[in-house]
């Protein structure tokens, strides 16, 4: 259809439509005696070459095989319309289960909709094109499901979105997506730090507070007083006493205490 539009603009069609024939190659001479090549034949011929080359370089490998014998820019248009339109029953039916099972999975959204969109072509070139509401709905069953909401609000229209705005639509939603798991994904949560079993107590304890020093704000022990400190006879030893004067509501008679 490109290469159509491109011809009828430069207006050149009637060459590949048959319409603007070759004219012949030799015309007579004022004597009628003798032939002598025809200059409307070597104008034509090369307008039609040029044509011919433009059609060529425009087709993939996978056609250009079809035309590979032809030798006018006519020939190539007629041949390629006979192999590509084919209205056979089962060139068709392949077409629409080809799109029927038209999924997404890993592609993107242009991917995906540049071969649905090459489906949609084959039928119409085929001469059974499907309605653009049809194939709106092809398009919705084969996204992946983060697009689900947005096919919600797309089907509620009134009227079928063309191609090229259904696509706007989808990649400004994937867009959308992807910028959001990217921000989540560049989110970072710091757990509190506590001890593990694989983490010395001691190298818990300092980074935060030293365990000599832990509680020294409450009472102070003079005299470095340890529990296990005690003399041969089994009493603690007047150096190992505690001594709680800086205790609250503690007594500092000797008396009341004892040993």
């Amino acid at each position: 259809m490109q290469m159509k539009s491109y011809l009828l603009g430069q207006g050149v069609f009637s060459f590949v439509d048959g319409s603007n024939s070759c004219p012949s190659p030799h015309v007579l001479v004022a004597d009628d005696t003798s032939l002598q090549v025809n200059e409307f034949f070597l104008r034509w011929k090369q307008h039609d070459q040029l044509i011919l080359s433009a059609l060529l370089s425009s087709l993939s490998m996978e056609v250009l095989h079809l035309v590979v014998d032809c030798q006018t820019s006519s020939a190539v248009w007629s041949t390629l319309e006979k192999a590509l339109a084919s209205t056979s029953n089962s060139r068709i039916m392949q077409r629409h289960d080809s799109l029927q099972d038209l999924r997404q999975g890993n592609e993107s959204v242009t991917q995906f909709m540049q071969k649905a969109k090459a489906l949609f072509d084959e039928l119409a070139a085929a001469g059974r094109p499907i309605l653009l509401e049809d194939f709106n709905l092809y398009v919705f069953c084969g996204l992946q499901g983060e697009f689900k909401d947005l096919i919600t609000s797309l089907v509620t229209k009134v009227e079928p979105l063309s191609y090229a705005n259904l696509h706007s639509h989808l990649l400004t939603h994937e867009f959308l997506h992807k910028t959001s798991l990217s921000s989540m994904g560049s989110a970072v949560i710091n757990p509190p730090l506590l001890p593990t079993p694989n983490t010395p107590t001691t190298a818990f304890f300092s980074q935060h507070q030293s365990p000599r020093n832990f509680g020294r704000n409450k009472c102070r022990f003079h005299g470095e007083w340890h529990p296990n400190q005690f003399n041969s006879k089994g009493h603690r030893s007047a150096a190992s006493k505690p001594d709680f004067r800086g205790l609250p509501n503690s007594s500092t008679s000797d008396g009341r205490h004892g040993n």
